[in-house]
């Protein structure tokens, strides 16, 4: 109890505003998904070079470029997501065409005495894909969200509309102009939903992507040591549409109500990445990138509709829409990369990078976020993401499969938000022209509680102050890819 009472203070004054730790989690998180050999190796090529997607990863790859290319790569990316909520199975899918990445590289010999070459790369990489859509549904027979509401309310010693407005303009105040709520002469406020016998469903539906666009150099030094820097504008779009609704399942004067909030997020960022590559061995490579926090500039805009409906009439209210423009700060990356070479035959690489999600910051020259990043402090930990991949090749075929692991953002050793993904693929070479083909399949599981996407207080408490309400939604989402590309050699 303490412990929400602690997340209450904290958070109560961001409810005026859109911005939660879930989005600054969406902004922060990478899935690597560049060329579809990158994509078919588990993304596990940061000793491997000699692939743009290897510049989002460790830019040193880059200098193993022997010669100047071309590259795009389509998608086709389709999600399905089962959901539990109080013995209740919801599904829903959603299927999308994104562009996985564009871009050109050439590379010039140098007559040196120690640098052998240098390389030149600029184009986009995507970072994330935000896609999703979830739906839950189930019977509760013990509570309405109404009724944390209604807790929230009276701990805030909230007694008529007007505190009620400038405490929560979007998300509670509508329920009053939609007769959802309302104050007696006390102060007291009363609702005429009833505390149980409900149908309650759930809706999220999430779509735009973050991309990169980098500008890198690498350089080859006599074929063993390989340097790379790179310059990335990061770019996302993302919206977010979610609905929640009650319908009451007993003939009563109440129906059903529902809200529906829309968010709108945009930024463009400025990051750094540098990385070495090295081989201590003919067989061998073994690299290492660091890369520096994302620095966002975010816009954001979000209103909710609300609508009522009773045996005595329907209602509406559209919230005023707002906008607000803040500073989000990403954590900084560390890789480690490996690859074992077996002649011009094939290839076993692994992948390591660490991220700690506690470092996650938001900040404003007009609002204190100090709470908001406490609490994201106290909320998430760092994590590990392994990736391992492996080629092997026969005349001008390319055959590949690959493993990854992207850790929780609570820890490692969590499930919640761990997604893990198996791929395979090939790619077959003709004189200047390469097409590489990817499957991936993602799995992630989530677990989390309905009310509290909307309050942190309660709904309902036993005698004994024991928690008697279980609303956990669980999701199970699967991610199928296919992955294409096309590279052209320009010389």
């Amino acid at each position: 109890m303490k412990r929400i009472l602690l997340i209450i203070t904290i958070l109560a004054p961001m409810f005026l505003m859109a911005q939660t730790e879930n989005d600054m989690l969406d902004f922060s998180t990478v899935y690597y998904q560049g060329t579809a050999k990158s994509a078919a190796m588990g993304n596990a090529i940061g000793a491997v070079g000699s692939d743009f997607s290897a510049i989002s990863i460790n830019p040193a790859g880059l200098g193993l470029f022997r010669k100047s290319y071309v590259v795009w790569t389509p998608e086709f990316y389709f999600t399905s997501t089962d959901s539990k909520y109080k013995g209740s199975n919801g599904l829903d899918r959603t299927f999308k065409v994104p562009m996985n990445n564009l871009g050109l590289s050439w590379t010039q010999e140098i007559n040196g005495n120690k640098l052998s070459s240098i390389s030149f790369a600029l184009g986009i990489n995507k970072l994330n894909n935000f896609t999703f859509n979830s739906y839950a549904k189930g019977y509760n027979a013990n509570t309405s969200l109404v009724d944390a509401y209604l807790s929230e309310i009276m701990n805030n010693n909230i007694t008529d509309d007007y505190e009620l407005e400038d405490y929560s303009p979007n998300g509670m105040f509508p329920l009053w102009q939609t007769y959802l709520f309302d104050f007696d002469e006390y102060g007291n406020c009363l609702s005429p939903v009833p505390q149980g016998g409900l149908k309650q469903e759930y809706g999220i539906s999430k779509g735009g992507t973050a991309k990169e666009y980098s500008f890198a150099s690498g350089f080859n030094f006599n074929e063993k040591f390989f340097l790379g820097i790179s310059v990335g504008v990061p770019y996302f779009d993302r919206t977010v549409t979610m609905e929640y609704k009650e319908t009451n399942l007993s003939n009563d004067v109440f129906k059903n109500w529902r809200q529906t909030e829309y968010i709108k997020n945009s930024g463009w960022g400025l990051n750094a990445k540098i990385g070495a590559i090295v081989y201590p061995a003919q067989w061998l490579r073994l690299g290492v990138a660091f890369h520096t926090p994302s620095l966002y500039e975010v816009t954001e805009s979000w209103y909710t509709d609300t609508n009522s409906s009773f045996s005595d009439g329907n209602y509406s209210y559209q919230s005023p829409t707002g906008t607000y423009d803040y500073t989000v700060t990403t954590p900084w990356r560390l890789n480690a990369n490996a690859a074992v070479i077996f002649g011009n035959f094939g290839m076993i690489t692994g992948d390591y990078e660490y991220v700690d999600y506690s470092k996650m910051r938001a900040s404003s020259h007009d609002y204190d976020y100090s709470g908001l990043n406490d609490y994201i402090s106290e909320l998430y930990n760092s994590t590990s993401n392994i990736r391992i991949g492996t080629e092997w090749r026969w005349e001008t075929f390319a055959f590949r499969a690959g493993y990854a692991i992207y850790g929780s953002p609570y820890g490692f050793d969590k499930e919640a938000l761990r997604t893990t993904s198996y791929s395979c693929g090939f790619g077959y070479t003709y004189h200047d022209f390469s097409i590489d083909m990817a499957y991936v399949f993602s799995q992630r599981k989530n677990s989390y509680d309905l009310y509290s996407q909307y309050s942190f207080y309660p709904a309902y408490y036993g005698e004994n102050g024991e928690f008697v309400d279980e609303t956990t939604i669980k999701e199970t989402t699967n991610i199928n890819q296919v992955v294409i590309s096309f590279k052209l050699r320009l010389d």
